[in-house]
């Protein structure tokens, strides 16, 4: 069986968080992501022979040239340095300063562009106090960044049990993908972000409603599992509710959807790229099989496996270039979809994907993964 977008997706990104946190080197960072995939595909398929890593496949471009800008080499940007804008975050600067790359890329898009509304709402209950910072949405998805922290009395651990409700109607916000982060340098406090993907053909609430609870830890009270081991024991607040309204500009369209329909080989199969959607929060790139191939379920799996999509690259009018990282990914027989941050509204001139060019290649040097990155022209 194979290792579907959304798995693979999860994979690179808990290598991402280790070599954020461990400062691991980038070539090393790269072999292990690859590694651990091929660990998962072979758990998953229950074989116990070793897997050997095919170390060459030749890329071949069908369309014209134009638009497969080919290795990263090509088009100029080997030696490209990726840099923040810089901006005040205002109120808002821890979480600047915990957020990871993706995170920031989007956040500091929507602050420079007034597309941030500041909340600033307070609940309080036994030793837990929770506030609403901030707020972005869009049609596609509804981000909240919030502060939770104890009285002192007890270690801040996590929130839990978080949902999104229309405040109106009781309706889940969630249209099946949901998830958050929480960074903390005092052990009182966390900053959280809570992400979830809606559908964009509903109306966005004009008021919403925060459900979830805060856990804490007990402090000097441990318990011992079955095998000896000391647990920390936790304890959880009451279930707590916080509403607010949603600033009526989240509620006018601004999706622009690219229609590319261009068509690559990648590993021997060719490979659709139909279409891309960009909101200010969230960028959308849509694959499928070649529309002229055949195609059965043994090469639905296989474009699974070699359609490794890494980043794109966004170009403003002065040649400024920005990292934009995926942040997740999902697939059907006939589709596959990755998700990337977005800076939308920075109004980008030109946009490149940057895929895997070898599926399945290990490298031990992150020049020489670059070189062979096949990057295809969005816009």
């Amino acid at each position: 069986m194979t290792t579907n977008p959304e798995e693979k997706a999860l994979l690179a990104d808990a290598y991402q968080v280790k070599r954020e946190k461990q400062h691991w080197n980038p070539a090393d960072t790269t072999a292990a992501i690859q590694r651990g995939i091929t660990k998962a595909r072979t758990r998953r398929s229950g074989r116990s022979v070793r897997i050997k890593w095919i170390t060459g496949v030749l890329v071949t471009v069908l369309a014209a040239g134009w638009f497969l800008v080919g290795p990263l080499g090509s088009y100029g940007q080997e030696q490209a340095t990726y840099t923040e804008p810089i901006a005040n975050w205002g109120v808002l600067e821890p979480f600047r300063e915990l957020a990871t790359d993706m995170e920031k890329t989007m956040i500091t898009s929507a602050i420079n562009n007034g597309y941030v509304q500041f909340v600033d709402q307070t609940i309080t209950s036994g030793i837990y106090t929770f506030t609403v910072n901030a707020v972005m949405a869009d049609e596609n998805q509804i981000t909240v960044l919030y502060t939770a922290q104890t009285d002192g009395s007890q270690e801040m651990y996590s929130t839990v049990n978080m949902k999104m409700t229309d405040a109106s109607t009781g309706n889940l916000l969630d249209n099946g993908s949901s998830g958050g982060v929480y960074f903390s340098k005092n052990k009182h406090k966390v900053y959280g972000r809570s992400t979830i993907d809606r559908d964009r053909d509903k109306p966005l609430p004009e008021q919403v409603n925060l459900q979830f609870q805060l856990s804490s830890v007990v402090p000097d009270v441990v318990n011992y599992a079955d095998n000896g081991d000391k647990e920390r024991k936790y304890k959880f607040s009451k279930k707590m509710n916080v509403s607010f309204p949603l600033d009526p500009k989240f509620s006018i369209p601004k999706t622009e959807i690219i229609k590319v329909n261009r068509t690559f080989t990648l590993g021997g199969y060719e490979v659709l790229l139909s279409e891309v959607e960009v909101s200010p929060l969230v960028t959308r790139v849509k694959f499928a099989h070649a529309p002229d191939q055949e195609i059965d379920y043994k090469t639905r799996l296989s474009l699974n496996e070699i359609v490794l999509p890494i980043e794109i690259i966004s170009i403003s009018r002065n040649g400024k270039q920005t990292k934009l990282s995926r942040v997740g990914g999902s697939g059907t027989e006939d589709e596959m979809m990755y998700s990337f941050s977005s800076n939308f509204l920075d109004n980008p001139e030109s946009m490149i994907l940057k895929l895997h060019g070898k599926p399945g290649k290990v490298y031990d040097d992150l020049q020489e993964a670059k070189k062979d990155e096949l990057g295809i022209k969005i816009k």
